[in-house]
């Protein structure tokens, strides 16, 4: 490895400015940010006409280890991360097994040490036990970046629909100081739906309509969920965090009660694609929240624009071209994402809908604020004396999403829900921990990637 690295001649951008300068790299750390830097000794990367920014933080994967790994696993998972210009994941617990006891999060640590070519952390997930108790003791007393609470059903076995469990959860982690992330999905009501469904077509599970997810899982499964959760958040002073909000109705509802305490991400499918996916791309545009109106699309980017929206998360949720070629009953939920979700943003500040401190806020700087990531870990905006973990982007790139290609090269699964898209901005070097672990599209590093640390402040 390298130990001296000089990013010359391009472009820092964080949440507040741009301005240019060379950022020279030093045994993993940041350790000067000025003009007209020089080096001995060392690795001169040319950056003229490139932007570098902070390597980026995707607070909700799903790498599928332990259990799935043929649909991806933690080399194939944190490949496509870094292909992404992402530097830090943090990975759902809904894997077979599922991760809900300290016991079970240390053995998947043992599973993937070694294993990641970016840096991590780990989700536990609510759960009953068979002795009917939640186990949100276990939680509390774990080193699990936060807890997640399915409300509605979802890819595994999680789900926590019933008040009392959910009140207990709330209020427990209100005292504690603890966050709790949600699937704000509404069960009872998906479940009304579907028997509504069926009686208006006795031979509705015969068919096979994709664009049935959307009237199962309606807008009003989402507010439903979202506005329980965010009464249960004030009644008990909780840290929440909103997992993929996808409407208007639930950021109209989300506004009244956002505050430090509370939060929420939107994925780029919401963002970038609406529900006549599912009838142009079938099971392959499936996921959970499924994808909604163009009007929901914009007032999404909106709320990015205005700062209700905390952070942008892929939800990567792989699954293999053959699950998804199933009928509609059987094909599970979810979209692969890591490596499209910058380019897909980039892309948007070139069309004016975005800039670039933007991309940084979202990103990085909320992710890292709700999650109570240690300074020391992360290179906060390019301050000297931080990791070097950073990527660097090519502005005037222009490369189209295919199947196995661009934008999904590395992920196991092989396919992406944009390709054919073009998209005008890419990531050309992602850096982790001081070393080149991306470049050109191509992984060139090695997996050192570790398990992030936390803190009690930002």
């Amino acid at each position: 490895m390298i130990t001296t690295l000089l990013l010359k001649g391009g472009i820092v951008v964080t949440s507040l400015n741009q301005f240019k300068a060379d950022v020279l790299i030093r045994n993993g750390i940041i350790v000067k940010i000025a003009p007209n830097l020089a080096v001995t000794g060392g690795k001169v990367i040319d950056c003229a006409n490139f932007f570098i920014l902070p390597g980026l933080i995707d607070p909700h994967v799903h790498l599928r280890t332990p259990g799935s790994e043929y649909k991806e696993d933690w080399t194939t998972g944190t490949k496509a991360a870094a292909a992404g210009g992402i530097t830090t994941i943090l990975d759902m617990p809904n894997t077979l097994p599922p991760i809900t006891s300290q016991d079970l999060l240390d053995e998947k640590r043992e599973m993937i040490s070694g294993k990641a070519f970016v840096n991590y952390g780990l989700y536990m997930g609510a759960t009953i036990f068979a002795d009917g108790k939640i186990n949100v003791d276990e939680y509390l007393k774990s080193d699990a970046v936060a807890l997640k609470v399915y409300m509605g059903s979802s890819t595994g076995n999680l789900l926590v629909d019933q008040t009392e469990w959910l009140e207990e959860i709330f209020a427990q982690a209100g005292k504690a100081d603890k966050l709790i992330c949600v699937h704000a999905e509404d069960e009872s009501l998906m479940k009304q739906n579907l028997a509504q469904l069926k009686l208006d077509d006795p031979g509705l599970e015969n068919k096979n309509d994709p664009t049935l997810h959307s009237k199962i899982r309606d807008n009003k499964v989402a507010y439903s969920a979202i506005k329980h959760a965010l009464h249960l958040a004030k009644k008990h002073g909780t840290r929440l965090h909103i997992c993929h909000l996808s409407t208007q109705l639930e950021l109209e509802e989300f506004v009244k009660f956002k505050n430090g305490r509370i939060s929420c991400e939107v994925s780029p499918h919401h963002l970038f694609l609406d529900e006549s996916e599912l009838g142009r791309q079938g099971n392959f545009a499936k996921m959970n929240p499924p994808l909604r109106t163009s009007e929901d699309c914009k007032a999404l980017m909106e709320g990015i624009k205005s700062g209700l929206v905390d952070c942008v998360a892929t939800d990567h949720a792989p699954h293999t071209i053959q699950e998804k070629q199933q009928n509609y009953w059987l094909a599970p939920s979810g979209v692969p994402g890591l490596e499209t979700s910058l380019p897909l943003l980039l892309d948007a500040v070139n069309r004016g809908e975005l800039n670039l401190e933007d991309v940084v806020k979202v990103m990085y700087e909320g992710p890292a604020r709700i999650f109570r990531l240690r300074e020391d870990a992360l290179a906060e905006s390019f301050r000297e004396g931080t990791k070097a973990n950073l990527v660097v982007v090519n502005m005037n790139l222009e490369q189209k999403v295919g199947n196995g290609s661009f934008g999904a090269r590395y992920t196991k699964c092989g396919w992406s829900v944009f390709s054919g898209r073009l998209l005008k901005g890419w990531p050309v070097m992602t850096i982790v921990n001081g070393e080149v672990v991306m470049e050109r599209g191509v992984i060139v590093g090695s997996s050192q990637g570790v398990e992030i640390e936390k803190c009690f402040r930002f």
